[in-house]
């Protein structure tokens, strides 16, 4: 079961939810909404809505249209902040939430994309969620595409979400889309024969159950519906749909009767809905027509009040053909038809639905274009305050953050520090060239010697332009020998340059002072020294005239 709550809020709150304490999960998620909001953590408040659509679901009665609500809103923050994993999941939810309203389609979509973000993650467990979220959407439209599904969250449960147990629930799913394939095949009047894979799920099942190990949910199940008390149910229901003279596979131990069970009266509160609707089958089969009339009307109250639209579909399908058992085609024909125009109806308001889903989504998208254009200018006018704007080269504050570092690694590794160096370079009488020659000129000189700064130093060393016909290399990781070499290149490639081609008789070079960087120094003491050192090329080298420009 993937896990992930790194917050001690949120896997307290987590915790909560799996002992069925749904208000103490809620109460902790409002408290880190609230926290997180305040600090503009989106990720935070992403994990705090998704642990309310959690709580919501599972409330008694609940409320799947705010724990939708919920759920989206923890898919766009996630999306936001590209949590892949967190997304997934949330999807995922969505999917279920989706699929209890009965919106089919659009479960299968959320729950099909969960599926391609969690198969984008390394970690299969959230691919094994997203596969058993998509066979619980896919149940009503396409049964076989559900049991694919569902089998696939097996295999990979098994592979990463630590061996059989964990593949109870994906298993105890696949039974209960059979036993809806099973009912549909009832109400069209078509053969309604056991698939034997379900033969194979049940054997496993009763294998995890003998064991005695708990069986942890795959996605958190609060107040669970416990396999101890699920599995007869669905046992009885498979047993209503054997054909009379039907064996069970060899090997396979007879189908437990939920009906003659002691689980009835302490049948956790979640089930109520299904053993309401396998008692009712049971009874329709066997002619008791009164009993299955009590558990018709049992199961509607339940479905409704849970807002489990398929559910209040079977229910209706079951009145039908009870009034039919009972002879009463005419109310028969009305109740169909009665259902027929809730369908229709419900599938307009899933068109209304996905219009708004639609109008939802396209608010999110320019909200993420937005956030989206000031992640991009606050990036930009990160750079810009790191850069020259005349040469594009480094500033001041650039070279500050930059040699803190350094200096800082040379104080705290002392010996074992890489050695770096810090060149000065001043371009000879540069005020005469901006005076003989104009400034537009000084400012082309100055490009340029930036071009040239680029065209010598190595990809990880820095050049910056600190003032005026001030620049500084930072070279790390180089020795002061290392260092001179790339000095010497750098004042070949100054003379070399033709410096005509940007005002005719331009003459143009520097003096540079190298300095290696000690663990006592601060940037102005190695400064000062490079200062020096440069200053003495300078007298050293006694730059040449500039002739006046034409």
């Amino acid at each position: 079961m993937p896990s992930g709550h790194d917050d001690p809020s949120a896997a307290l709150a987590h915790l909560a939810l799996i002992a069925g304490h749904c208000n103490q999960a809620a109460a902790l998620a409002h408290e880190m909404l609230a926290s997180a909001k305040l600090g503009g953590m989106l990720p935070r408040q992403a994990d705090a809505f998704l642990i309310l659509a959690r709580a919501e679901l599972h409330r008694d009665p609940p409320s799947p249209e705010l724990a939708l609500s919920h759920a989206r809103q923890a898919g766009h923050l996630s999306h936001l902040v590209g949590d892949a994993r967190q997304e997934s999941d949330a999807l995922a939810l969505v999917a279920l939430l989706l699929t209890r309203l009965g919106r089919f389609e659009e479960a299968i979509e959320n729950a099909t994309l969960a599926v391609r973000l969690a198969e984008s993650l390394p970690d299969g467990a959230h691919t094994a969620v997203a596969y058993h979220h998509l066979g619980l959407a896919t149940h009503a439209r396409d049964s076989d595409y559900a049991r694919r599904a569902l089998l696939r969250s097996i295999t990979l449960a098994q592979q990463h979400c630590g061996g059989e147990t964990v593949t109870a629930q994906p298993r105890l799913q696949l039974l209960l889309g059979e036993l809806y394939r099973l009912e549909q095949c009832r109400q069209s009047g078509q053969p309604a024969q056991v698939d034997p894979i379900a033969f194979d799920m049940l054997q496993a099942l009763r294998q995890i159950l003998a064991s005695g190990a708990e069986a942890p949910a795959l996605t958190p199940q609060p107040g669970g519906a416990q396999l101890a008390a699920l599995l007869p149910l669905i046992e009885t229901g498979l047993g209503s749909f054997l054909a009379s003279g039907e064996t069970l596979p060899a090997g396979l131990a007879p189908l437990q009767d939920a009906t003659r069970t002691p689980l009835d009266p302490i049948r956790p509160e979640s089930l109520r809905g299904l053993a309401a609707w396998i008692f009712a089958r049971r009874a329709l089969e066997r002619g008791q027509l009164a009993r299955a009339s009590d558990c018709i009307a049992e199961l509607l109250v339940h479905a409704r009040s849970h807002s489990d639209q398929r559910l209040v579909q079977t229910a209706h399908h079951l009145q039908i053909t009870l009034l039919e058992q009972q002879g009463r085609h005419d109310e028969a024909l009305a109740a169909f038809r009665r259902l027929r125009a809730d369908q229709l109806l419900q599938d307009r308001e899933n068109m209304t639905s996905r219009e708004r889903t639609a109008t939802l989504r396209m608010a999110w998208r320019q909200q993420s274009q937005a956030i989206a254009e000031l992640r991009s200018s606050s990036r930009q006018f990160e750079r810009l305050s790191l850069e020259d704007p005349l040469t594009g080269l480094a500033n001041r504050r650039q070279v500050e953050r930059v040699t803190a570092t350094l200096l800082q690694r040379l104080r705290d590794e002392r010996e074992q520090a890489a050695p770096w160096c810090l060149v000065m370079i001043d371009i000879d009488r540069f005020k005469q060239i901006n005076d003989l020659h104009s400034h537009v000129v000084g400012d082309e000189v100055l490009r340029a010697m930036a071009r040239l700064l680029r065209h010598v130093l190595r990809q990880h060393d820095l050049a910056a332009r600190l003032a005026g016909d001030e620049f500084m290399l930072i070279l790390p990781d180089t020795d002061e020998n290392t260092a001179r070499q790339v000095v010497e290149r750098l004042r070949a490639e100054i003379l070399r340059h033709d410096w005509r081609t940007i005002a005719p008789g331009l003459s143009v070079s520097a003096s540079l002072g190298l300095a290696g960087a000690r663990a006592e120094d601060s940037l102005a003491t190695l400064m000062q020294r490079s200062d020096l050192l440069m200053y003495a090329d300078k007298a050293r080298r006694g730059p040449p005239l500039l002739p006046p420009s034409a």
